[in-house]
C-alpha cells in the first residue's frame, strides 16, 4: 500500500521482525483512528522509515514511533539521526493535513521515567508506551509560521507590555515571517 500527498509518498513494509513484537504489544491505541507499521518516508528516494504511525483523526493529531529493542541500538542512534527523524516527521505530518504531530523513540530495557531526550525528541521506556495517550502538550504544531505570528502577537498584545515598539526590530520579524510562509509555498 502507498499513500501520496505531495510531495512524499509513505509505503509500507510487509515483514514482520520478531524483534518489533513487544512494540507491537504494547501500543497504546485506546486513542488513536488508525495505525501503520513499518512506514518508509518517500521523496524521490527513500528518506526514513518509522516502525509506527498513530494518528486521531479528531485532533487531526499524528504520532510516529522509533523503536529500538535494546538500550545498545539506542545508544547507536545518533541524536543528528533522531533529529532528522523528527523533522521530517513534521513534514510528512503537515503534508498529510495534521495539525500536530510527535515523533518519540521508544526503547526496551529502558529504565522508565528517566527523562531522556535525544535532541528535541522524547525517549519513552516501552513500559511508559502502554500508558501514552494523546495529550495536546505533548503534540507540536506543523504550522510553524503560525507559531511563529502567535509568538509576536503574544509579544506585542500584553496589557502590561515591557516590549519597546522598535521599528527595525518589527520589521525585522515580519521578514522572517514572510520568509517562512515563502519557504513552505515553493
Amino acid at each position: 500500500m502507498k499513500l501520496r500527498a505531495e510531495p512524499y509518498t509513505l509505503e509500507m513494509r510487509h515483514d514482520f521482525k520478531e524483534s518489533e513484537k513487544d512494540l507491537r504489544s504494547n501500543l497504546n491505541l485506546d486513542w488513536c483512528d488508525g495505525i501503520l507499521f513499518n512506514v518508509t518516508a518517500i521523496e524521490n528516494k527513500p528518506l526514513n522509515e518509522y516502525d509506527a504511525a498513530l494518528w486521531n483523526e479528531k485532533e487531526k493529531a499524528i504520532l510516529f514511533v522509533e523503536y529500538k529493542n535494546t538500550t545498545l541500538s539506542y545508544n547507536n542512534l545518533k541524536e543528528w539521526d533522531a533529529q532528522q527523524k523528527y523533522d521530517l516527521a513534521r513534514n510528512i505530518a503537515r503534508a498529510f493535513g495534521f495539525a500536530k504531530y510527535n515523533f518519540v523513540i521508544v526503547v526496551n530495557g529502558f529504565e522508565p521515567k528517566s527523562e531522556k531526550c535525544k535532541g528535541k525528541v522524547a525517549v519513552i521506556s516501552i513500559d511508559e508506551l502502554r500508558e501514552y495517550v494523546l495529550k495536546p502538550e505533548s503534540f507540536k504544531s506543523t504550522l510553524v509560521e503560525l507559531d511563529y505570528a502567535e509568538g509576536l502577537l503574544s509579544k506585542y498584545n500584553h496589557e502590561e507590555n515591557t516590549v519597546e515598539f522598535n521599528k527595525e526590530q518589527v520589521l525585522k520579524e515580519l521578514k522572517d515571517l514572510r520568509n517562512m510562509i515563502e519557504q513552505v509555498n515553493k
